[in-house]
């Protein structure tokens, strides 16, 4: 169990990372392009390492083909894209409100398809979390949600975290029978047979270059992000559910902010302080077990009923 929660851990220090090389390469690749190369990139990390695996594992039925395709769409090719298009055209606050919502979105998706309650610490947790990004994303004045507007830029997003709840949910189903190594591989191919296409019109419709230390950051959100940090928290789902790895999966926001800080030289303020105290306690609530916990959010991939 500690295996896979300092899994998802390691996963959300790399999509924190992530966060930061694409403010710093924004603007420079035109976005569909940039979705996937990063794809290409992470399937030529886990391939290799995915080989044996891959060989000994069974084929996947017509239906099974469909599932990823599925899988594929919801955690690579829409939220990549949906991603970069959100966030040219929304305020950083709306942005990071929303994100903070996947929790409750991801958990809500399970208690709409297979009826499963989260338990009274989940929800505490959830809660918990949410008010601590809050906290750190409008800077410790909560009026700023009062200039919330939902236009172009928070639709895609909203788009974004609504595929990833439903990644949690359907690749958790798939992993009862395929690994998580496996269907990273598989879910990486199809979405760069589908992005592939709109990429090369991108490329070639568009003028854009990237200088050395951008193609740097290219490769990291490729080989890292999308390659061992989509593998990982794959297999966070697989081993402790979908609902447990997105709660753990708000400490990507933790992580961004303090890469901003090492990296980007910005400034922490005592509210950054608060809302991390928040957003790690509600990680501590989630995991706590009680008697009416629901086997279906809670447990590894034997009790599961399912980016």
């Amino acid at each position: 169990m500690l295996k896979s929660y300092f899994a998802i851990l390691l996963s959300s220090l790399l999509y924190g990372g992530n966060v930061i090389a694409g403010r710093l390469i924004a603007g420079s690749i035109p976005p569909i392009s940039l979705s996937a190369i990063r794809a290409l990139l992470g399937l030529s990390i886990l391939l290799p390492l995915a080989w044996p695996a891959l060989k000994s594992a069974p084929k996947p039925t017509t239906k099974e083909l469909f599932q990823l395709i599925l899988i594929s769409l919801l955690g690579v090719s829409l939220p990549y894209v949906s991603l970069i298009y959100g966030l040219a055209d929304t305020t950083a606050t709306n942005a990071s409100v929303i994100f903070a919502t996947l929790p409750a979105m991801t958990n809500l998706m399970f208690f709409i398809i297979f009826k499963s309650k989260p338990s009274k610490f989940q929800v505490l947790g959830i809660l918990t979390s949410f008010l601590g990004l809050v906290i750190v994303f409008t800077q410790g004045d909560i009026f700023h949600l009062l200039s919330f507007r939902i236009g172009g830029g928070e639709i895609f997003l909203f788009l974004n975290v609504l595929c990833i709840s439903l990644f949690n949910v359907v690749g958790q189903s798939f992993m009862k029978k395929f690994s998580s190594l496996v269907t990273s591989v598989y879910s990486l191919v199809f979405a760069i047979l589908t992005l592939t296409p709109l990429a090369l019109w991108q490329l070639n419709s568009f003028v854009w270059y990237l200088s050395w230390s951008q193609w740097l950051l290219v490769i990291y959100m490729g080989c890292f992000a999308a390659g061992f940090a989509y593998f990982l928290n794959l297999y966070g789902i697989e081993k402790i559910g979908g609902g447990q790895t997105s709660i753990l999966n708000n400490l990507q926001h933790v992580f961004s902010i303090s890469l901003g800080v090492l990296v980007l030289k910005e400034s922490l303020y005592v509210y950054h302080g608060l809302g991390f105290v928040l957003v790690i306690s509600g990680v501590v609530l989630s995991l706590m077990r009680t008697s009416t916990s629901s086997p279906k959010l809670a447990r590894s991939k034997s009790s599961n009923p399912a980016i």
